[in-house]
């Protein structure tokens, strides 16, 4: 029990609740007692911890204006940041009782209007990464002389990556370019990605002046 002295407004010596009270050199000090913190690490929490820091670390290799680029219209109720991480959240796996961020399964992101845009098909060569796409139809037709942005994801390392194509889109058969792998992983890596519509009929670079004109349309959901 603590001991009050010099009256109410006076120091005091011991325990109350969670204050301690002490004096040094004449002079009364309180402090707060330690708090113990429920932090329980069950397998499941712990699983969900790690998956959590690999979403934040995913979002944090895009900058604010690549953020801008994939969300052209304000998300309502919440920052893009915080979009971002909800829609990679929701492309998860558990494997081996791990849970991770599927990046090969990923097929859109952000708000833009969805359209029926080309698959991609990235191949890795002994020095290369060259991102395609073939076929033809009527979305393809009207935007031959586009420019797109490619959504690239290291699924190995998980890395994320948007890469300006420097060769339009093409009104029909087979269009490809290719970077220098050293920027984006080995070639031993998996990789996957996707296009993204940009409207820009010049090749763009840097950012800040672009933005997702419309993104692949979703996939439909599987009927449990």
């Amino acid at each position: 029990m603590g001991k009050i002295k010099q009256g109410i407004l006076g120091g005091f010596k011991g325990k109350v609740g969670t204050v301690i009270g002490s004096s040094w050199n004449g002079i009364a000090y309180m402090k707060g007692r330690p708090q113990s913190v429920k932090n329980p690490r069950t397998d499941k929490q712990t699983m969900q911890r790690t998956f959590f820091k690999e979403v934040l670390s995913l979002v944090g290799q895009l900058s604010d204006e690549q953020r801008k680029f994939l969300f052209p219209s304000s998300p309502v109720g919440m920052t893009r940041r915080n979009a971002l991480v909800q829609q990679l959240a929701a492309v998860a796996a558990v494997d081996n009782d791990e849970k991770h961020v599927d990046l090969a399964s990923l097929t859109s992101l952000g708000n833009a209007p969805t359209a029926d845009i080309p698959d991609v098909e990235v191949t890795v060569s002994r020095s290369n990464i060259t991102i395609g796409w073939d076929g033809e139809n009527d979305w393809r037709t009207a935007h031959a002389n586009e420019y797109p942005t490619i959504f690239l994801a290291n699924v190995t390392q998980k890395k994320i990556f948007l890469i300006h194509s420097t060769v339009t889109i093409g009104a029909s058969g087979s269009q490809s370019f290719s970077v220098d792998f050293a920027a984006y992983g080995i070639g031993s890596d998996t990789y996957s990605g996707f296009m993204l519509s940009t409207g820009a009929t010049t090749a763009p670079s840097g950012w800040g002046t672009i933005g997702v004109n419309e993104r692949p349309a979703r996939p439909p959901k599987k009927k449990s």
